[in-house]
């Protein structure tokens, strides 16, 4: 964060990611133990969802808006204090595009500093939303 000056309605710096196969793989490669699942079975999405394709984890998106929101309030304060809560609305998947936007909504005074919070919105390629939630950090 460049200034600790924050105000409502003060947009975070966004973060865009191109989901590939080879993404998807390595990263539920190091989070899931070696079972099957709809993230790196075709066939078991397929059975279980009627795809043709295996889904991007949400846990993705969910790194992703933390990305956005460490540029934002700084590693030390995000590592430290940070939190997301995304929901989830519309897959990912290979070939996608997903891109985090967020804008400061509320600003609250706590025991440790001023607890901000950040709206969050992933949207893919074709600004369909794929995920909104919130994220929140203290600052001193």
């Amino acid at each position: 964060m460049e200034s600790t000056r924050i105000e409502i309605d003060q947009e975070i710096p966004s973060v865009t990611k191109s989901i590939t196969k080879k993404s998807i793989d390595q990263f539920e490669g190091v989070g899931i133990l070696e079972r099957e699942n709809i993230h790196n079975s075709p066939g078991l999405a397929k059975q279980q969802l009627g795809t043709d394709y295996v889904l991007a984890s949400g846990r993705m998106s969910i790194t992703f808006a933390a990305e956005s929101l460490r540029k934002f309030f700084g590693p030390d304060i995000f590592n430290h204090t940070g939190t997301v809560n995304l929901k989830f609305l519309r897959p990912v998947k290979d070939g996608d595009t997903i891109t985090v936007r967020g804008k400061v909504v509320h600003q609250e005074s706590v025991d440790k500093g001023t607890q901000v919070t950040v709206e969050l919105v992933c949207e893919n390629q074709n600004q369909d939303t794929t995920a909104v939630g919130q994220g929140t950090a203290i600052i001193p």
